[in-house]
């Protein structure tokens, strides 16, 4: 990953009230994007990347006091914040107030010298109404504050939302066809599995090295009893070794690609250099508004 910004020359900073403003913060970087959604189209993209010795928190502030562009109010303001911790649940089942019940269950409460830490995060629940499943994550309350008070109404998402809610938009599984995305972040990678437009797998596994990515993917072909000669495998992420990784994968699954941009929108010429796997999830966010 490197810094880079891109503005296209439509770019108007008088009528960003507007525009949609989509940002991912992760421990190594903040990188955001605006979408035009009278053209329909992409027109401006940036990326920071973090001093990995230094409070990711505090370098996000510093974007905001240095960055023009994230100054400016917009009609929409999305924010992506990958995390593992995360559990979908049927809609019929859910209700609000057992959100935490719901986390305890699936993940243990963040942890400090065995004692629990107090009000450091929150339960954000996205509705993903293609499945009929609500998607709950934990956030950062200090990062939720910070977003609060850069910006008017922002909506919080976590990286499975606009995975899901791309693909089964886009009805690319009819019939017998089945999708593997893959989504690789570092220190973990989803899995989901799409089949007959609907998700039938939706996972998150632990890794360290490339062969913990290569076991735990051919794991899911065993279980789901897939056919590694048909299903289409697609790939996106940021992660140090992301190259190595899929060109690994590609010796034991013959159809393997890289994700490309969501093909809902258009896109200023300026980002054909852009790396596309790795700002796919980030393009994807407007499709859940």
């Amino acid at each position: 990953m490197t810094n880079f910004s891109i503005v296209d020359d439509s770019f108007d900073y008088n009528i960003t009230l507007s525009y949609f403003l989509s940002i991912r913060i992760t421990p190594d970087g903040f990188s955001f994007c605006t979408l035009d959604p009278v053209k329909n189209k992409f027109i401006q993209i940036q990326n920071i990347i973090f001093d990995p010795s230094g409070d990711p928190l505090q370098q996000a502030e510093s974007c905001f006091k240095t960055i023009e562009k994230l100054n400016l109010p917009y009609k929409k303001t999305l924010i992506l914040l990958p995390t593992q911790h995360s559990t979908l649940v049927p809609a019929g089942l859910y209700n609000d107030s057992n959100k935490e019940t719901w986390m305890q269950f699936v993940h243990s409460s963040p942890q400090s010298g065995g004692t629990t830490k107090i009000n450091e995060e929150s339960v954000i629940v996205n509705s993903i109404k293609l499945a009929d499943a609500v998607n709950l994550f934990h956030v950062n309350n200090k990062l939720a504050s910070l977003m609060k008070r850069q910006f008017q109404e922002p909506q919080f998402f976590h990286q499975h939302t606009p995975i899901i809610e791309n693909h089964l938009s886009t009805n690319l599984t009819d019939g017998d066809r089945q999708l593997m995305f893959i989504n690789l972040e570092y220190g973990y990678f989803d899995i989901l599995i799409f089949g007959k437009n609907n998700l039938k797998l939706c996972n998150t596994f632990n890794i360290s090295n490339s062969n913990d990515f290569i076991y735990f993917t051919l794991f899911v072909f065993e279980q789901m009893k897939l056919n590694s000669s048909t299903v289409s495998v697609i790939i996106s992420g940021h992660h140090p070794s992301f190259k190595d990784m899929v060109n690994h994968l590609k010796k034991y699954l013959k159809n393997v690609k890289l994700a490309q941009f969501p093909h809902q929108f258009q896109y200023s010429h300026l980002f054909r250099d852009i790396d596309a796997p790795a700002y796919h999830t980030l393009l994807s966010l407007s499709v859940c508004v």
